[in-house]
C-alpha cells in the first residue's frame, strides 16, 4: 500500500489532534494539516484537497463536524471518516446521511483507523 496518502485531521482536542497527527506521521501517512473548526475544515479542503479528512463530530466554532462534512462533500467527493466520543444515535443517523467510510467512537485504535484509510485507496 502506497502510504503517500494525504489526511486532513479536524480536530478541536489539541491533545488528541496531536495524537493523530504523530501516530498517523508514523505509520507514514503525509498529513496536510490539522483544524480545529468546520470552517477552517472547508477552506483547508478546498484549498489543500487532502486525499481523506479525519474529522470530529465535535468542533469549535459554528459548523459541526457533520455539516462542514456535508458541505465538503457537495463540492468535493473527498472521503470522510467520523471520529467521536460520545456514540448517540441521533448523530450516528445524521452522519451516515454524508456516506462517511467509517464512524470511530474515541479513543481511536490507530491500526484500526490505518485499515479504514487503507481500505479506501486499496482498489
Amino acid at each position: 500500500m502506497n502510504k503517500t496518502i494525504s489526511i486532513l485531521i479536524v480536530e478541536d482536542e489539541a491533545f488528541s489532534a496531536m495524537f493523530l497527527r504523530d501516530a498517523l506521521s508514523c505509520e507514514g501517512y503525509q498529513i496536510c494539516d490539522t483544524v480545529a473548526t468546520g470552517e477552517g475544515a472547508i477552506a483547508i479542503a478546498e484549498n489543500k484537497r487532502p486525499d481523506i479528512i479525519l474529522m470530529d463530530i465535535r468542533l469549535a466554532g459554528e459548523l459541526d463536524g457533520i455539516e462542514a462534512a456535508s458541505r465538503i462533500r457537495q463540492k468535493n467527493k473527498i472521503p470522510i471518516i467520523f471520529t467521536t466520543g460520545h456514540s448517540d444515535e441521533k448523530i450516528a443517523a445524521r452522519a451516515r446521511k454524508v456516506d462517511p467510510v467509517a464512524y470511530l467512537i474515541k479513543p481511536i485504535d490507530i491500526d484500526e483507523l490505518s485499515l479504514k484509510i487503507n481500505s479506501v485507496f486499496s482498489g
